[in-house]
């Protein structure tokens, strides 16, 4: 992908971002909101709410905290230092953008159906955000660096935490919808930034041998 297609990329991304930012409050948003909470909220059962507590503890900080060191010390150690900056640059992008975007719209999170209590601004989601980010840059990584059939196991794998994780925090009635989807895009706009501001680190290595998993 050359450079022009990632900044239109880009520009797409904020443009939805920005649509779903203005028209989450509306009729509109509300009225999608309550048929998702509605769909999902049908499939509620003791066995349900256990599966995505568990994934949505995977959102978590301080987990995505340890899962990031571990990988960053894995990539070092195979010596994929473009790969692991890459990495950090990512996940730095997520965690500064997400808490300046929910102070400025300052979205009240849902009231009813809480299963869990938390606290702070709910639009845009950081579960959503942060693991969209991490398992997105998995993603973007295993792409580059791995092939045979492992490498498509392990994408399916990266985007089905990024699934579970999100749909988890409306669940859990802790999110709206448009927070989620607003969170993916705020994590796939890191990504492709990433890649936008590395990108001749990123495509100009001679050396792009496999690592193995």
């Amino acid at each position: 992908m050359n450079r022009t297609k990632r900044i239109s990329l880009l520009i797409i991304f904020t443009l939805v971002f920005g649509i779903i930012a203005f028209f989450h409050e509306s009729r509109l948003g509300k009225w999608i909101d309550n048929e998702v909470y509605e769909f999902i909220y049908a499939s509620e059962s003791f066995i349900t709410t256990s599966i995505l507590l568990g994934a949505t503890k995977i959102g978590e900080v301080w987990a995505m905290l340890s899962l990031s060191l571990m990988l960053i010390a894995y990539l070092m150690l195979k010596r994929c230092k473009i790969e692991a900056l890459f990495f950090v640059l990512v996940m730095g992008l997520s965690s500064i953008l997400n808490p300046v975007l929910k102070n400025i719209f300052d979205r009240e999170r849902p009231t009813l159906l809480r299963l869990i209590d938390i606290t702070g601004f709910s639009f845009p989601s950081g579960h959503a955000m942060g693991s969209t980010a991490f398992f997105g840059s998995v993603m973007f990584i295993i792409n580059r660096k791995m092939s045979g059939a492992d490498k498509g196991i392990i994408i399916g794998l990266c985007a089905l935490m990024i699934l579970m994780v999100s749909i988890s925090r409306v669940y859990l009635g802790v999110h709206y919808p448009t927070d989620i989807v607003a969170g993916i895009i705020g994590g796939v706009f890191c990504i492709v930034l990433s890649t936008l501001i590395l990108r001749k680190k990123l495509y100009n290595i001679t050396n792009l041998s496999l690592i193995h998993i």
